[in-house]
């Protein structure tokens, strides 16, 4: 992962609620499965002997480390050789200010996370050989980040009650990436505390104080933070991810117990806030991407707790809990690509070893065999361990040797309906990704990061993408302001969704699908109530039909209008080049499959327009341009019904 793709990671997953709140609170239930667990398995007492669990797991690393190939830490050496040479990049007022200014987020969070990026390849270098000859330079990369005015991206400070501009010094904030450095930091004094001290013990108080300062007091003085779950505000990733970093400052590197305790018990209560608002199907309506800090964030965080505690506390029984992980595979297509519906992109992949704890967890041999067929795709050199951060280092160290022992294999699972997220996905054939894979949604249009996509579908032939969801594209102040409707892949009319008497599907939780059904495959719903008023619609019932036998998806519309203003649109996004020039089909052309599009010529007119991808984050999956076929109705009526067949053919 370069620093590109870091700082697409954390702009992916640093919208505060997307301009919607989450579906979460509607979910809500109070369970709190995991402040239960903690006062059953002993509450404070569970982690008398963390002493010893932090002995073992450094004597563990240690091992580990020591066990890897030659080359492996001749590789971790060069790479911590380059870093020698680093010019740690100055990060002025002024560049933390373009944001409030004139909405510019890249400049300074490419400075700020590239320091971090830097410093774990020292680390990791240091613990491959170093010897020492690292630490000079992995004291300057600390001792330059201890002295950041705040942790907190310009994107997020906001939250403080100056409002957006320069951190105001007397009042700490806690945000997704003052989180992520506080396991940094916390995970760089674990690894190398007598080096450190060696330098100066300085370096360790230095640590330890702004830990305290920036973290633990503000974690434990306040409430009101949104994301913690006390707000009203429901909540998202933003809660398990901070909460598990949070969690690993705690147990790296809180030594007073009495306050290390109280850390714990606190983060263990507001996960509890995210926990209950997932529904019962472990759907993440946040999508594939944002899943691995979101249920990915929740199975380090009890993984944590359950190896601290000596398995006093243990969730391997909880079937919500093992839902929210098998999740990741029922939206998975082939290879990198994932149903993509919100703000997810279609190529992603999820960190292997958040899907292998799960696995283990549980017990779970998809997962497991789904966790090797990733860290495959994530890293083909089996002689390599990569180090995004140290945290990421560290698990990767540890599964490293299960994950290559295991047989990588995706599960490919036929059918998968998730009734509370209003999802479904599913393929010609069991165990493959040949054939065609279909997967469309409901829901509402207030989600977390959500796009106005109710009754929205994509279609996959071998795995690879013929109707599309676009995306998101890369995230600017626009993308979590009023103006977020106004960017154009957030539209219905980008999605495969009907636009109707000129209006296309609104934001906010009224607008939804009404009467979901599925069964047999077969997918029906009524979208009408996705759309405003203005749209003039009584009923939009929208019903597909899946044959996997013969690799086709039919689509029927029944409609009716309470007024006819001008034609409606069916548009189906594609990235394929598309042959319009026979009436009644449309031919998509793959290299070895083609979808072919039928539709009756007397009822519909086909427009076919090309619509440029400039975006540095969709460009990469897309290419320049996609192409948008719509379907115009030639007949003025206020009801009808029509049909429109999807067949994969070689």
């Amino acid at each position: 992962m370069d620093i590109k793709s870091i700082r697409w990671m954390i702009l992916l997953f640093s919208g505060i609620v997307a301009a919607s709140n989450s579906t979460a609170q509607e979910h809500k239930k109070e369970r709190n499965y995991l402040y239960n667990e903690y006062q059953h398995g002993g509450g404070e007492a569970a982690f008398r002997d963390l002493a010893q669990w932090r002995q073992d797991r450094l004597k563990s690393i240690t091992v580990k480390m020591a066990a890897l190939p030659a080359v492996t830490k001749a590789t971790l050496l060069k790479e911590a050789d380059k870093a020698m040479a680093f010019n740690w990049p100055s990060l002025p007022a002024t560049l933390y200010l373009e944001y409030r200014d004139n909405g510019n987020r890249v400049n300074f969070e490419n400075a700020q996370f590239e320091r971090r990026k830097v410093l774990a390849a020292l680390v990791a270098g240091e613990l491959a050989g170093g010897n020492g000859k690292y630490m000079p330079q992995i004291v300057n990369g600390l001792w330059l980040i201890l002295e950041e005015s705040t942790w907190v991206l310009p994107a997020h400070i906001g939250a403080q009650k100056a409002g957006s501009g320069l951190p105001d010094p007397a009042e700490p904030v806690v945000d997704l990436f003052a989180g992520e450095t506080s396991a940094t930091l916390s995970w760089a004094q674990f690894l190398l505390h007598d080096q450190l001290d060696k330098i100066s013990p300085m370096v360790n108080k230095r640590i330890t104080y702004e830990l305290q300062h920036r973290i633990v007091e503000p974690f434990l003085q306040r409430n009101d933070f949104w994301w913690m779950g006390w707000s009203g505000r429901s909540v998202n990733n933003w809660n398990i991810w901070i909460n598990t970093n949070v969690l690993q400052t705690a147990l790296l590197s809180i030594n007073e117990t009495d306050i290390r305790n109280k850390v714990i018990e606190k983060a263990i209560r507001s996960a509890d806030n995210f926990v209950n608002g997932y529904p019962e199907d472990g759907g993440c309506d946040e999508g594939p991407t944002y899943w691995g800090h979101a249920g990915g964030k929740l199975i380090e965080f009890i993984t944590l707790l359950n190896n601290a505690s000596a398995h006093k506390l243990s969730w391997s029984n909880n079937q919500l809990i093992h839902q929210i992980g098998a999740y990741i595979y029922k939206m998975h297509v082939d290879s990198s690509r994932f149903v993509n519906f919100a703000d997810a992109s279609a190529s992603t992949i999820p960190p292997p070893h958040t899907v292998y704890l799960y696995g283990t967890a549980f017990q779970d041999p998809l997962l497991i065999n789904f966790a090797a067929y990733l860290s495959r795709l994530d890293n083909p050199d089996s002689l390599k361990v990569k180090a995004p951060s140290l945290a990421f280092f560290i698990y990767n160290l540890e599964c490293r040797d299960a994950l290559l022992a295991t047989k990588p294999a995706a599960p490919y699972t036929a059918v998968n309906w998730l009734p509370d997220l209003q999802v479904v996905s599913m393929r010609s054939q069991a165990g493959t990704s040949k054939g065609l894979f279909f997967a469309a949604l409901g829901g509402h249009n207030a989600e977390s990061h959500n796009h106005n996509d109710v009754g929205n579908f994509v279609l996959y032939m071998d795995g690879k993408p013929a109707l599309i969801d676009v995306g998101v594209g890369t995230y600017t102040k626009q993308t979590f302001s009023a103006d977020r409707y106004k960017l154009w892949f957030m539209q219905s009319q980008w999605h495969n969704c009907p636009t109707i008497n000129g209006v296309q599907q609104q934001d906010g939780r009224q607008f939804q699908a009404n009467e979901v059904r599925f069964g047999n495959n077969k997918l029906s719903m009524d979208i009408a109530a996705a759309y405003p008023a203005a749209a003039m619609v009584q009923s939009w019932k929208r019903t597909f039909t899946f044959a996997p036998a013969k690799t086709s998806l039919q689509l029927d519309e029944a409609w009716q209008l309470k007024e006819w203003k001008e034609p409606f649109l069916l548009h189906f996004m594609t990235n394929l080049p598309a042959d319009t020039n026979t009436a009644g089909k449309v031919i998509l052309q793959g290299s070895t499959t083609h979808l072919t599009i039928t539709y009756d010529p007397a009822l519909f007119e086909v427009i076919s327009e090309r619509q440029e991808v400039t975006d540095g984050r969709l460009s990469p999956v897309w290419g320049d341009h996609v192409t948008r076929i719509s379907l115009k109705a030639r007949k003025q009526a206020l009801k009808g019904q029509h049909t429109v067949k999807f067949v994969m053919t070689r």
